[in-house]
Parts: C-alpha cells; sequence; structure tokens
C-alpha cells in the first residue's frame, strides 16, 4: 500500500511538473517568436513573397530556439509548482508523512532527464536541420524574382549593374515591354528589348523568355552599335543575378558528422577547426543545462525548513542562479572558439550546480525529528 501511495504520489507531481512545464515553453517560444516575427516578416515584404512563406519561416524558427527555451522552461516551472505545493501545505504533509526532499524531487529529476533527452535529439539532429532550411529558404526568398516582377512601371535593380524594366503585366502573367539594361562589364554594355516575355522554369532554373525584341552591344572603344533583332531570346535569370551556387553551411547548420569531420574546402572558405570543435561541445553540452536548472528550483524549495510567510527569498536566489549559470554558459561558448582545450570547462559549468543541490536534498531538514512528528 506504501509502494502504491509513493508511486501515486510521484505520478501527481509528475503530471503537474509536465504540464506547466509545456505551458511555460510554449509561453517562452511564442514571446522568442515575437522578437523575429518582424524581422522574418519585414525580409517577406521587402522581397513581395507570400504569407504561406512567412509561415515556413516562422515554424522553422522554432527547433532553432528550442534547446534554449526548454531547460528554462523546466526550471521555471519546477519553482513555480513546488512553490505552489509549499504555499498548499502539500509538502508539509508529505514531510510530515516521513517523505523526504529526495523523493520529493524524484518527479523533477525524472522530466529533467526527459528534457535532456529531447534537448540531445534537438541539437543533433533537429537544430542544425532546421538552421540549414531556414537559411535556405531565406536565400530563397531574397533571390526571388517576384519582387521586381511585382513592380510593374518601374526599374529594378536584380543585382549590381542590371536593371529590369516591365511596362506592365499582361492578364495570363506575362511581360509587356521589357527592358534589361546590363552594365556589369563597363566596356561592353548591353541593351535587351522585347514586347512581350514570360518567366519559366526548366530543370530547376529561372529563365526569362523575351519575344519579338533587339539586343543592343555598344563598343566605347570604337562607339559602334551592335544590334541584333530576334524573335525569340532566353536568358538565364540565375547566371544574369549571379547567384552563388554551393554555399556552404555555417556551423549552426552542419550535422555532428559534418563537425567531426570538416572538408577542406570548409576550413579554408567557412570556418576554422576551433570553431567547429566549439559548436560541438556546445550542442552536446547545453541540454545537461535541465538537469542544473530542475536542481536549483528543486534545491531552492524541498531542501531545509519550510516558511509559512512565503520563500520570496528562495525563488530570487534560484532565479539568479539559473540566468547566471546561462550567462556563463553562453560567454565560455564563444570564449573556446579561440582556445578550443576550453571545452570541458564547458560541461563543468553546465553541471556545476549539481553536486551542491543534490548534497543539500540529501540532508535531513533543520526541524528536528519531534517537531515532525508532533506535527504529523
Amino acid at each position: 500500500m506504501r509502494l502504491l501511495g509513493m508511486n501515486r504520489l510521484a505520478f501527481y507531481l509528475f503530471r503537474q511538473l509536465l504540464g506547466t512545464f509545456l505551458f511555460a515553453a510554449i509561453a517562452i517560444s511564442f514571446v522568442v517568436l515575437f522578437s523575429q516575427m518582424f524581422r522574418l516578416l519585414s525580409l517577406v515584404i521587402n522581397n513581395a513573397s507570400t504569407l504561406w512563406v512567412f509561415g515556413k519561416l516562422l515554424g522553422l524558427s522554432v527547433p532553432t530556439f528550442l534547446p534554449l527555451v526548454l531547460p528554462i522552461s523546466l526550471g521555471v516551472a519546477t519553482l513555480f509548482v513546488y512553490h505552489k505545493l509549499s504555499v498548499d501545505s502539500e509538502l508539509v504533509v508529505m514531510r510530515a508523512a516521513g517523505i523526504g526532499p529526495m523523493t520529493q524531487a524524484l518527479p523533477g529529476l525524472v522530466l529533467a532527464f526527459i528534457t535532456v533527452g529531447l534537448c540531445f535529439v534537438l541539437t543533433l539532429w533537429l537544430t542544425p536541420k532546421a538552421n540549414r532550411d531556414l537559411v535556405n529558404l531565406q536565400y530563397k526568398v531574397r533571390n526571388s524574382y517576384a519582387v521586381f516582377l511585382s513592380r510593374p512601371g518601374s526599374f529594378n535593380d536584380i543585382t549590381d549593374g542590371l536593371t529590369f524594366f516591365t511596362r506592365k503585366r499582361g492578364d495570363n502573367g506575362g511581360l509587356e515591354g521589357v527592358l534589361i539594361h546590363d552594365i556589369r562589364k563597363p566596356e561592353m554594355p548591353i541593351t535587351i528589348m522585347a514586347d512581350t516575355g514570360q518567366i519559366v522554369s526548366r530543370n530547376g532554373q529561372q529563365q526569362i523568355v523575351v519575344f519579338n525584341g533587339r539586343r543592343q552591344e555598344m563598343d566605347p572603344t570604337t562607339g559602334r552599335l551592335s544590334e541584333l533583332a530576334f524573335d525569340q531570346y532566353v536568358l538565364e535569370l540565375d547566371s544574369l543575378r549571379g547567384t552563388e551556387t554551393g554555399r556552404l553551411p555555417d556551423p549552426r547548420e552542419q550535422t555532428l558528422s559534418e563537425l567531426m569531420h570538416p572538408s577542406e574546402d570548409m576550413l579554408q572558405r567557412r570556418a576554422t577547426e576551433p570553431y567547429l570543435i566549439a559548436e560541438l561541445h556546445q550542442r552536446l553540452a547545453s541540454p545537461l543545462l535541465a538537469i542544473s536548472y530542475a536542481l536549483i528550483g528543486l534545491t531552492a524549495l524541498l531542501a531545509g525548513e519550510f516558511n509559512r510567510r512565503g520563500m520570496g527569498n528562495r525563488i530570487l536566489t534560484a532565479m539568479a542562479s539559473i540566468i547566471l549559470t546561462q550567462a556563463s554558459f553562453m560567454s565560455l561558448s564563444h570564449l573556446i572558439a579561440k582556445h578550443e582545450k576550453m571545452g570541458i570547462i564547458l560541461y563543468v559549468v553546465a553541471l556545476m550546480p549539481v553536486p551542491l543541490c543534490l548534497s543539500l536534498l540529501g540532508l535531513r531538514p533543520v526541524r528536528s525529528s519531534r517537531k515532525t512528528a508532533a506535527a504529523s
């Protein structure tokens, strides 16, 4: 019967923690999303993209900050739930029934280890993929030709030295009165004029096909103008714009294997080996913060004697400890990019509160056994 009661009590505490943890994670995620929303909205509006693309950008942003949000959410949930139980005297009743601090803390530790596992899945697999997809989508939005096709009647710079103009859009999406002026090579300026045109996609490449026009090329040395009349002329938009292919991903976008075995091209053009090692250490160490934050909250409210007048000072101390640990972790993450031998310190900082918190939770409460018996 006692074992059954303990199981029910553990399930009750775990259920309270899980609900509050999910609510805190969703609330903090909305705050972070709101801070990024204006930047993404500006990107979509400036490049004449759609609401669907804006939604995809927001969706891909969520996994990029969840490894940071989940440990903090767990710390907040632990402080909130156990403080509520303390105010309602439920923890006092449990203590009077002989249930010690470590037993009361067990559901919080179980949830902490579950959070650590979820954070490892995020940092090692989901977050890098989301980062890569997010950056690729942002490049695609910036390089979208809808930005200049949606502005008929005005001159639009596709890139430096390349200007596009169309008088108006036709009913079927075609272009009327097309002008393309290319001065990227000052010694050979080119002008293309056509009556109509159409944007098409062939083999994944964007092309503009113009009809009934002329291609003029000026030789500045002789002042001679060469002109070619055509019925149909095809221009590769990607080649006109100079879109760079084979973009090397940022270390935040790389998989675990790519960080451990970087290519020579990556080391020469994108990032140094210490920077890649620092990114690897950060991915492996950041999930461990969930254990520390949970133990900080548990120790603040379970260790020592209960106070009916509230535990405001303990809660403030716990919050300050969480903020200090997070700030130290983030600062060291930037330092080990310059001093790769300091990588082990990142794990020490992430788990530094654990031994102290476990020792405090393992101590007997300050209240004597006779007082506990009398309360019972």
